[in-house]
């Protein structure tokens, strides 16, 4: 596998705001541990994607709401503090592999809501945007690298499956889309291939439904593109999740849990593709989640 595979990933994310992010894990954190757990995951997000040597040539784009001044500088705010560099969607810049496009998440029936039937329409949005800053990313640097493949990504899963990322950008590069199912119904990652139809592979999807990833398959299937199933990613959005995400750190972090590492070797759901190998070594992987570890140690 090459160093750097191109394409481009877009985060979908909302401002991490007491009171209006992760409002459903606020009984088990209050409004500010919720909003601070959230800022952590997305930290890690934004970090893991910035520091794989395997994107350094894939472009960046934060797709954030609300699509607002104040949201562009919140999201701003974050990137800065964690020493990453971001430019508004438009600007020009000669390090812009290097950088964090912030996007405006298109408006829709719901003021900021990732959860909303018109999820599919700002999918749609983003999609067409980003291959339009992709086109003029290929002809600003005159790169030999062209591929076309857009990943899409939630701040929810804060454990991102870099192999499968990486594997997604390469197979996307062609008439291929490659999904990672999420642990309730959704899905967590969505490589998109150039050729796929921006206008209809996210319509009639059963948003926010146990059968979204399923939807999604079939929307693609019936648009004759190919697909690859990834591992499972585990979303954060309910209490137990919280509680969940803490166990598998603690796992993670404890080179003693054997049985629980082969198990998980052993379910089809919890394996890497079998066509990635190892091209993600595990010193890229070794401060996954610092951020989030931090932020749930600090919560207790």
């Amino acid at each position: 596998m090459s160093a750097s595979v191109g394409g481009a990933v877009c985060v979908f994310a909302k401002c991490p705001i007491p009171g209006r992010s992760k409002t459903r894990i606020a009984p088990l954190l209050g409004e500010d541990g919720a909003a601070s757990l959230a800022t952590a995951m997305l930290s890690d997000i934004l970090v893991s994607l910035t520091t794989c040597a395997h994107l350094k040539e894939t472009l960046k784009v934060l797709v954030y709401a609300p699509g607002s001044s104040e949201g562009e500088e919140h999201m701003k705010s974050i990137l800065h503090s964690l020493h990453l560099s971001a430019i508004s969607c438009g600007e020009e810049s000669s390090r812009i592999f290097d950088e964090w496009v912030l996007l405006p998440m298109a408006s829709g029936a719901s003021k900021e809501d990732l959860t909303s039937s018109s999820l599919g329409s700002k999918l749609e949005d983003a999609l067409d945007k980003t291959r339009s800053l992709l086109a003029k990313v290929h002809k600003m640097t005159a790169t030999q690298q062209s591929n076309e493949a857009v990943v899409f990504l939630g701040m929810d899963a804060p454990e991102l499956p870099l192999e499968e990322i990486v594997y997604g950008l390469q197979t996307s590069s062609g008439n291929k889309a490659h999904l990672c199912p999420a642990d309730d119904g959704g899905y967590g990652m969505l490589s998109v291939p150039r050729n796929a139809p921006s206008s209809q592979i996210f319509h009639g999807i059963r948003w926010s439904n146990n059968s979204t990833a399923v939807s999604q398959l079939k929307s693609l299937s019936d648009c004759c593109i190919d697909i690859s199933i990834g591992k499972m990613m585990n979303d954060v959005d309910e209490p137990y999740d919280v509680i969940r995400l803490a166990k598998r750190l603690i796992c993670s972090q404890d080179s003693n849990q054997d049985d629980d590492n082969r198990q998980s070797k052993d379910d089809v759901l919890e394996s890497l593709s079998s066509s990635i190998g190892s091209a993600i070594r595990d010193a890229e992987t070794a401060n996954a989640c610092q951020y989030t570890w931090k932020a749930l140690f600090d919560l207790n």
